[in-house]
């Protein structure tokens, strides 16, 4: 006990051959694998979410891509929700994935209010009322973004929620333009209940979504579906550098929405869901609302949820300490049964430290881990690990290419 608690690193046993090969325990001089599944299987972990953090040039991403891409060949599948710079794309071209790309020009629909596939584990009765849900909250949540975050009042709900059903009834396959329509042209039964302009102020902010910053991208039925059996599946989103803040929330509740009902399916098979520029994510209360469902229901899902950001001290964009936005999101970080830091900088280490849990022994090699090496906290268990990739991977997994 007295070695193990002096010299952590050097008498670790390390976490055996299986899963996927990363590269090398750098104190123990062995091979370091690791696969979510097995070693919650094993009882070493709690929960298959996994947090990567690291400042720009360190090798976060090129750790979050080997991790992914070599998941793959062993049988387990991935989704990216979100890829606002399109580097995971040529990662799903190289393992023979799927690439849905969205934006200004470019072809592709996709219906966020799709009900995706069901899960055999329900009933019909039991299936439509999960799709109702569904898309009751994202017509809430595109409100509610469109007013930065202004609550609807209680008329605005009725509303909102006899559109949605209306809709339904008329439309196996509804669509957000259907559904504005019966906002702008309230049927009897509406009037009724919330009086003649009580769906108008609903129907002004849920108008942008179909003829404003996001025309032509989620307001058609989807030309695109997603394929459960693809070993990989991007939601690429990079034709909206440059959109407002708003217009990469709306994007980013859209495709997070059409994304969660075919990952979500139990029957689906192990799949990785990444999280790209996590930092982004984290500060949208309604993608951070879907993470923290995620990150809950894992193992009923059969997903392990990865969140790839530069520093914790991110958050403190979110809000101050008092901030129940900031603190629900540092409880992700919290939560995360495996945390991978790469460098950082002296003046972020307090945060980390506290946020994931280091010890000052921990805290000292981060702080000068060389490019490509990072810290593994496995459950309550240590690694220095140095990422191993192929000149291969390298020209797939890089992104410094603009910079050579």
């Amino acid at each position: 006990m007295t070695f193990a608690a002096a010299y952590p690193f050097l008498t670790e046993s390390g976490l055996g051959h299986e899963g996927t090969y990363i590269g090398t325990d750098v104190f123990g001089s062995g091979a370091f694998s690791y696969d979510p599944w097995i070693l919650y299987d094993k009882g070493i972990i709690s929960g298959p979410s996994i947090v990567v953090i690291g400042t720009v040039g360190t090798g976060k991403s090129m750790c979050g891509k080997s991790l992914v891409a070599r998941s793959i060949t062993l049988g387990r599948k991935a989704a990216v929700a979100s890829d606002p710079k399109g580097e995971w794309v040529a990662v799903a071209k190289a393992v023979g994935g799927k690439v849905i790309s969205v934006g200004p020009g470019r072809p592709a629909r996709v219906n966020p209010l799709d009900a995706g596939p069901r899960s055999s584990a329900l009933t019909e009765a039991q299936w439509q009322a999960v799709v109702r849900q569904r898309r009751r909250y994202l017509l809430v949540a595109l409100v509610s973004l469109m007013r930065q975050g202004m609550p609807l009042r209680p008329v605005e709900h009725t509303a909102l929620d006899i559109a949605l059903m209306e809709t339904m009834a008329e439309n196996s396959n509804p669509t957000l333009p259907m559904v504005l329509d019966h906002l702008l042209r309230p049927s009897k039964e509406m009037v009724a209940l919330v009086g003649v302009e009580g769906g108008t102020a609903v129907s002004h902010s849920l108008r942008r979504t179909v003829s404003g910053d996001l025309e032509g991208m989620f307001d058609a039925p989807s030309t695109v579906a997603f394929d459960a059996d693809a070993p990989m599946m991007v939601m690429d989103t990079s034709a909206l550098i440059g959109a407002s803040e708003q217009a990469l929330s709306l994007a980013a509740a859209c495709g997070a929405t059409w994304l969660e009902a075919a990952i979500t399916n139990p029957d689906g098979g192990k799949r990785l869901v990444v999280y790209d520029e996590g930092w982004r994510m984290l500060a949208d209360p309604y993608m951070l609302a879907k993470m923290s469902e995620q990150w809950r229901l894992a193992r009923t899902y059969g997903i392990a949820n990865l969140l790839i950001m530069h520093k914790v001290a991110d958050l403190n964009e979110i809000g101050d300490s008092t901030s129940g936005h900031r603190q629900k999101a540092l409880g992700l970080l919290t939560e995360a049964d495996t945390r991978i830091i790469y460098r950082q900088k002296h003046d972020a280490m307090r945060l980390t430290k506290e946020a994931l849990g280091l010890t000052e022994a921990e805290c000292e090699h981060v702080e000068n881990l060389p490019k490509g090496v990072g810290l593994w906290k496995v459950g309550n268990r240590s690694f220095i690990v140095a990422n191993r990739v192929t000149t291969d991977e390298l020209d797939v997994f890089g992104t410094d290419g603009r910079m050579l």
